[in-house]
């Protein structure tokens, strides 16, 4: 999605840059460095308006908790034309005793100035998170807000702002997560709410909810996997076969899983829901730190299912892994893309050939980290009683001042490099045919980076 809106950037800061870009001069004398900037025309007003409803009101700022667009102060564009005609700012009204919370959404009229336009109030403690989506689909953002009533009870609504002021589409209390998507690739978002049952007596459950006759229904509902602690990421992402799909990962016995979510026929389906067992069984996994992700970058999200390797010495229990990267099918099904190693410490991965998971294993060596070298040194495992592994290929981070030199000794090539840190490998062919060129491992190693954002 093209985001239009400016996110994470708060008002005062935006203000402080263009003050400082407007004036020209970065260095005054130092008595001028104490006077308040000079502040844009448009931004002044602004903030001089904003300052009159909280002295109305009696309010002030409110912190939001979670999410992408925390600042008490957000500049929007809702109809996409490319300008930010809209303000949306946070209150809290500290007389209130019901509906204390406030969002003040200030319009800039052709004048450039900024009047209060709408005022969208909720109850809670704080506000959880807030998003702006088309969920109705008429080209113009609407309003989502998760009001805050205590640490693990919020309420989710969603608001239309129409020229004949604030419609609310929904409003429903969640105590997990919550992810707007269009599931059902009609162009239009949906919204899809996740519960946790705290009884123990209950079941836990995605609910769907669609736009129809002006306003937002739950159309079906889906079982999430039993027992699960708490859902730690709702991202959305494709099937194998490009099908729209939530993936809703949760904390689990031993582990985590992710309930695949997706719309066929209008209803809502957990894909990987084994009925028999209560979870999804197929996606329950030992938690090794990497996240869901489109690992080779063909569209498809992939779920890391980690198989542990066995130990250098016996003498020794292994801590290391390697990843299976898990497509899912419309059946739930997985099917491997790629297998990869993945170094958290030195956040690093290296995407194996296929013949190497169940013929290596892997044992970090530190012991030159006081020179700012650190290591991975991957072993050719036979599995033969008796034999031992033999390292065939290293691979150093090197951050010390000396790490031009160390990167250039012999039998090393270079992987990647930035202003601090190189990363290098040693591969010795004798040891194994393992079906690689020390050329081509620079093709196969990549940085950690975030986790996956669909959008």
């Amino acid at each position: 999605m093209i985001r239009r809106v400016l996110r994470g950037v708060g008002l005062c800061a935006t203000l402080l840059f263009l003050s400082m870009s407007l004036c020209g001069c970065m260095f005054e004398q130092a008595e001028g460095l104490y006077a308040l900037p000079i502040l844009p025309e448009e931004y002044s007003q602004l903030q001089s308006t904003i300052q009159d409803v909280m002295d109305q009101q009696g309010a002030e700022y409110a912190t939001i908790s979670s999410g992408d667009n925390t600042s008490t102060v957000q500049l929007l564009d809702l109809n996409g034309d490319g300008q930010q005609e809209m303000a949306a700012v946070f209150l809290r009204v500290t007389s209130a005793e019901e509906k204390p919370l406030r969002v003040c959404l200030f319009r800039k009229g052709a004048d450039n100035n900024y009047r209060l336009t709408y005022v969208v109030e909720g109850d809670g403690t704080s506000i959880n998170s807030v998003g702006y989506e088309d969920v109705t689909g008429d080209g113009v953002l609407d309003l989502i807000v998760s009001w805050q009533m205590s640490t693990k009870v919020h309420i989710l609504s969603a608001y239309a702002l129409l020229d004949a002021g604030v419609y609310e589409l929904m409003s429903t209390t969640y105590n997990e997560s919550y992810l707007v998507s269009d599931m059902d690739k009609d162009g239009v978002k949906e919204i899809v709410v996740c519960h946790q049952d705290s009884t123990g007596e209950g079941i836990n459950l995605a609910e769907y909810y669609d736009y129809s006759g002006g306003v937002m229904t739950m159309s079906s509902s889906a079982r999430l996997s039993n027992e699960i602690y708490g859902i730690y990421s709702m991202v959305a992402g494709k099937l194998s076969d490009g099908t729209p799909a939530v993936f809703a990962s949760s904390l689990f016995s031993g582990g985590s899983l992710t309930d695949v979510l997706t719309v066929q026929n209008g209803q809502m389906r957990n894909v990987t829901y084994n009925k028999e067992a209560g979870y999804s069984q197929v996606t329950a996994r030992v938690d090794t730190g990497a996240m869901l992700s489109d690992i080779n970058k063909d569209g498809i999200l992939e779920i890391p299912i980690s198989m542990q390797l066995p130990n250098v010495k016996e003498t020794e229990e292994s801590g290391e892994s390697v990843v299976y990267w898990c497509q899912v099918d419309g059946n739930g099904s997985l099917a491997v893309s790629c297998v990869t190693y993945h170094c958290q410490t030195d956040g690093w991965y290296l995407v194996l050939p296929d013949s190497w998971p169940e013929h290596i294993t892997v044992a970090r060596d530190d012991s030159l980290s006081h020179r700012g070298e650190r290591s991975v040194v991957f072993y050719h495992y036979s599995g033969e009683e008796g034999a031992k592994p033999q390292p065939f290929l290293t691979i150093y981070r090197l951050t010390g001042s000396n790490r031009e030199a160390r990167a250039m000794l012999p039998g090393r090539v270079t992987l990647y490099r930035d202003s601090t840190t190189i990363y290098a490998a040693a591969l010795d062919e004798s040891v194994w045919d393992c079906g690689l060129e020390q050329e081509e491992l620079a093709q196969r190693f990549f940085l950690i980076t975030a986790a996956w954002d669909s959008e």
